[in-house]
């Protein structure tokens, strides 16, 4: 009997098949890793490998996908194989991914120029992490309204205005996802509204110093923090 694909493999394929006639952008040529996109060859590579390819799995926030790519070895052979992305649904729909690097600019709130920092448990480490506050993409709201909101949030720091200092690439090896870094100055405090999936334990403020510190010493590993930290910095000399 002539092998088919699983349930899983077939809705796989059928929810890549709308990826690719709503976004075609995201399947735009690729020079040394052309994607396959032709549905025979996907379906017999999917079926003679026993693994899905398409839209594996799909969270509140991503898409997980695994495209079928076309590879050469260094003789010339060409071969395919399955090479995972990550695709930021938020993003997809035209909103953008944050993260707030927020000062104290009300001295009844703390002391002036301190970072607003967070502790949660982080469920890929397993660990807790100290970090800035950050959100995904929501297509409804602006950078700036969406690095306020989440501050707010995750924090209880409110202001009116957020800046753009920069944006990086999170991982390019995995995921097409953006980031775009917004310094606040904080002016005043309300009570947090976090999401019932977030495990924030802890917020506090950290001057300059302490926070290089803290980064030194390995108790600040977040790599957006860092990023975020080095835009900071080059912002604060050139305004």
């Amino acid at each position: 009997m002539a092998q088919q694909l699983t349930e899983h493999q077939k809705e796989a394929l059928s929810s890549y098949r709308q990826m690719m006639n709503e976004h075609p952008d995201l399947f735009k040529l690729r020079h040394q890793r052309p994607i396959v996109r032709d549905f025979n060859e996907l379906e017999s590579y999917a079926i003679k490998n026993n693994t899905v390819i398409g839209v594996a799995a799909i969270t509140r926030y991503v898409y997980f996908v695994v495209d079928l790519v076309n590879s050469r070895l260094a003789d010339g052979t060409s071969f395919q194989h399955p090479y995972l992305r990550v695709i930021p649904i938020g993003q997809l729909k035209g909103g953008r991914n944050v993260v707030i690097i927020a000062s104290i600019q009300n001295a009844s709130l703390g002391n002036l120029d301190d970072i607003v920092l967070l502790e949660q448990e982080r469920h890929a480490t397993g660990s807790n992490q100290i970090e800035l506050p950050r959100g995904f993409a929501e297509s409804h709201l602006s950078g700036e309204e969406n690095a306020l909101k989440e501050l707010q949030e995750e924090t209880g720091y409110v202001s009116q205005k957020a800046y753009l200092i920069g944006s990086t690439y999170t991982d390019s090896g995995l995921t097409d996802s953006k980031v775009f870094f917004y310094y606040i100055p904080v002016t005043s405090y309300q009570s947090t509204s976090t999401e019932i999936e977030e495990a924030i334990s802890k917020v506090y403020l950290s001057s300059i110093a302490n926070l290089w510190k803290l980064i030194g010493n390995g108790q600040v590993s977040d790599g957006f923090t860092l990023q975020a930290l080095a835009l900071y910095m080059k912002w604060k000399q050139q305004i």
